[in-house]
């Protein structure tokens, strides 16, 4: 007699139904970075989050490429080994802001920082139901919360703009002189600040404007 796999209860599979639809319904809307260096893998997972409704940021293969998106993530899917990066200091700012974020990597023997052992680490190859519900069971940050945020003092977002440009410029004076530039350029034009993004979102986007124009400069 050929074996049967033993099919759930039916009540089993509908209350794993409805978490999921509960899940989805969590994310339509939301905007996802997506962090990950195999093109395949973040097609995938870009082309599935566009599909439950999900605005994508990226994807992106690397930290430089990652900091103009910092400020308008919602949540964040980050692969840990960037081609050799790891991909920690970029998550510290996500934490600094509040973000939510889950790790998704193939490198079994890297070994997390004790300071994110409350971040979700999904093996590769992992299936989207566990992302998706990895992310929502960190996604419990009132709406309220980002216009919040938008109301700070600049000089609170002070570290997350240092870390952003340490991870943009190695010479740390060089990174700080960049950030005396941003706050600099920010504070003399606060009304360039567009109505619908966030001042970290429009912090990180003027810091990697001025590298690019003054990142000779404040390397001497």
């Amino acid at each position: 007699m050929q074996y049967q796999p033993e099919m759930p209860d039916k009540d089993i599979r509908d209350r794993d139904d409805n978490a999921l639809q509960g899940n989805l319904d969590r994310l339509r809307g939301s905007r996802i970075l997506i962090v990950e260096d195999e093109y395949l893998i973040a097609r995938n997972l870009s082309r599935t989050f566009e599909k439950i409704g999900a605005r994508v940021l990226g994807p992106v293969s690397s930290i430089a490429q990652a900091i103009p998106h910092l400020g308008k993530a919602d949540a964040a899917v980050l692969d840990i080994n960037l081609d050799g990066t790891p991909v920690f200091p970029l998550a510290d700012i996500l934490h600094q802001n509040h973000t939510p974020f889950v790790f998704f990597s193939g490198c079994a023997e890297i070994i997390i920082p004790d300071r994110f052992r409350f971040v979700s680490t999904l093996p590769k190859p992992n299936g989207i139901r566990e992302i998706i519900a990895s992310l929502v069971s960190t996604y419990d940050r009132p709406e309220t919360d980002r216009a919040k945020e938008d109301g700070e003092d600049i000089v609170a977002l002070v570290p997350s703009l240092r870390l952003a440009a340490r991870l943009l410029i190695t010479d740390d004076a060089a990174a700080d002189r960049l950030v005396e530039r941003t706050l600099e350029h920010a504070i003399t034009h606060v009304e360039e600040k567009p109505a619908d993004a966030s001042r970290l979102e429009w912090l990180l986007s003027t810091l990697d404007e001025m590298r690019l124009k003054d990142g000779r400069s404040v390397l001497n």
